[in-house]
């Protein structure tokens, strides 16, 4: 088989759905490929739905929200692919893209991940690659300062269709079955920032990661963390955090923690001064 389609699922029915079916309407005959989805608990029935629609498909049913990472590496544990393919469930097929992946990933040498163009639905393009995060660039970000994040991003002048860079989204990312398993997969800790550690630990590794132009997918972009917007955001600063300790040391995550503390007091303090207002 040459890839496995991995989705994981929390109350996004509607796109969901959506998403199955431009992957069947667009991925031809020439690629053998499954999907796998892994559904977290939702409360939607988007779990009885693909059950009762997609029999073909396999589904894992968990009792709970167990997070990307984990049931991510459920699916992996029962593929059956060459290559994998992580997707997001509010993505959408515009072409065939699991075609033009697989060639593009073939062609470039010592490649980890590879991930497409994340396109909005009015096809303006978001951004799905960045530069190792560092304690500058996640602070200006922390502090809501991301117009001066000059380091985060990438400026290319002249792109090729298919170029190097440090990390790529998970919301859409084809990697090679064995590289996966060398690198253990995703790093279970994680409730957010998985797959930047993912890329992290595969260039360590010697392998390269690449963004490509060859293809572009819809992304509607956070569906199923919108569910849960507090517990999305406080989940991303302890990823932070977890991330700094792993990659940066001691040092700089316990600086990180104090500016996260910071910046939640002001906000504390901010929406105290204005509460009164919201009154009148």
């Amino acid at each position: 088989m040459d890839v496995s389609v991995i989705i994981v699922n929390y109350n996004v029915k509607k796109y969901i759905i959506s998403c199955i079916e431009s992957i069947y309407s667009y991925s031809n005959a020439e690629i053998n490929f499954e999907i796998i989805i892994i559904d977290n608990n939702s409360r939607d029935g988007s779990a009885e739905f693909i059950k009762s629609k997609y029999p073909k498909i396999k589904l894992i049913e968990n009792k709970s929200n167990r997070g990307f990472s984990i049931a991510c590496n459920q699916g992996f544990r029962v593929s059956r692919g060459e290559y994998i393919f992580f997707l997001n469930p509010d993505t959408k097929f515009i072409e065939n893209s699991l075609q033009l992946l697989l060639k593009e990933v073939k062609q470039v040498e010592n490649a980890a991940i590879i991930g497409p163009s994340l396109v909005s639905q009015n096809k303006k393009i978001n951004k799905s690659y960045w530069r190792n995060p560092n304690l500058m660039t996640t602070m200006l970000s922390i502090f809501h300062l991301d117009f001066l994040n000059f380091k985060k991003n990438y400026f290319f002048n002249k792109k090729s269709v298919t170029f190097s860079v440090d990390t790529v989204s998970g919301g859409a990312m084809l990697i090679k079955k064995s590289i996966f398993k060398e690198l253990g997969g995703f790093d279970e800790n994680f409730f957010w920032m998985e797959d930047i550690d993912l890329c992290v630990r595969a260039v360590k590794k010697g392998y390269t990661n690449f963004h490509s132009l060859c293809t572009s997918i819809i992304h509607y972009t956070g569906k199923s963390s919108m569910k849960n917007y507090k517990i999305a955001i406080s989940n991303q600063l302890i990823s932070k955090i977890k991330f700094f300790k792993k990659h940066h040391g001691r040092a700089s995550s316990n600086i990180l923690i104090f500016a996260i503390v910071l910046i939640v007091i002001i906000k504390v303090i901010v929406n105290f001064a204005l509460f009164p207002l919201s009154k009148t």
